[in-house]
């Protein structure tokens, strides 16, 4: 797999797993809550552990909170970003331009970029599948 290849599918993939945290994470409000992490102020210079249990179990909900791991990926997300642009913005064809910036930077299925073009999935897949192995 080639780069450009390989960023375009790793940021839909980090896209997707972005999206279904945000879900998981309405879904545990709305119906359980929570979690609702407790972040305290972190003092510079000084080590991140604790000798104090409950100070201990309250920094491990903060890393176990599906909203912990949005702000992780965003970070991972945004160093990918100025690549994936470049990729991106190389596409003269405003129809495949249109179907790559959906698939891959929005995480939307074939169905769905179908549906909104009013063309066929196939035709859609076919499309994305020859400009993503065009790059090799």
């Amino acid at each position: 797999m080639t780069r450009k290849q390989e960023i375009l599918a790793d940021y839909r993939l980090i896209v997707m797993e972005i999206e279904t945290l945000e879900r998981q994470s309405k879904f545990l409000n709305k119906y359980i809550g929570g979690p609702r992490p407790l972040r305290g102020v972190q003092l510079t210079g000084m080590p991140r552990g604790t000798n104090d249990p409950e100070a201990a179990m309250l920094q491990q909900v903060e890393e176990d909170d599906p909203v912990f791991h949005i702000e992780e990926l965003s970070k991972e997300l945004s160093q990918m970003l100025i690549e994936f642009e470049k990729i991106v913005n190389e596409i003269r064809d405003r129809r495949l331009f249109i179907i790559v910036r959906n698939y891959y930077a929005l995480g939307w299925t074939d169905e769905r970029i179908a549906e909104a073009m009013e063309l066929s999935r196939q035709t859609i897949q076919k499309i994305r599948t020859d400009y993503f192995n065009s790059l090799a």
